[in-house]
């Protein structure tokens, strides 16, 4: 169950170093939740043990269309995968790819220090339902 953070909380992260962009994904919730039938959902989980289970929607043309997620995580988890989300929606599969770690810290405005590797786990993420969306794809084809 979700509940709306107190000014004493977002304080603390601003405190953190989280950006006022970071805590608006993450408070917000920005791409929170999950896809009927997608095209294909991946989890990863990172060397910190944050989760992410990545749900993408891609039209014939390879569009993606819809990508959501759910995280067991950190709000830096939370709002790199935000941030990620929606810099691939519209995007080609193949311009999606080109998608970096630099790209989501880019659009976050940045992040802590200790929390420099939540956009790594995003991207890995975002790898790995690529990678399984090629593979299905392939099926379909052969």
């Amino acid at each position: 169950m979700s509940r709306k953070l107190a000014p004493e909380e977002i304080k603390l992260l601003e405190e953190s170093g989280y950006s006022k962009k970071a805590i608006e994904l993450y408070v917000d919730k920005v791409n929170v939740g999950d896809v009927k039938n997608p095209d294909v959902a991946e989890t990863y989980i990172g060397p910190c043990g944050d989760v992410i289970k990545l749900y993408l929607n891609v039209n014939k043309k390879g569009v993606i269309e819809e990508a959501k997620f759910y995280y067991l995580g950190c709000p830096g988890s939370a709002a790199s995968t935000s941030a990620l989300t929606q810099l691939i929606k519209g995007k080609t599969i193949e311009e999606a790819k080109k998608i970096e770690e630099i790209d989501i810290l880019k659009a976050l405005g940045g992040l802590p220090k200790p929390k420099m590797d939540c956009p790594k786990l995003a991207i890995k993420t975002l790898q790995k339902a690529i990678n399984e969306y090629g593979k299905k794809k392939a099926q379909v084809f052969a």
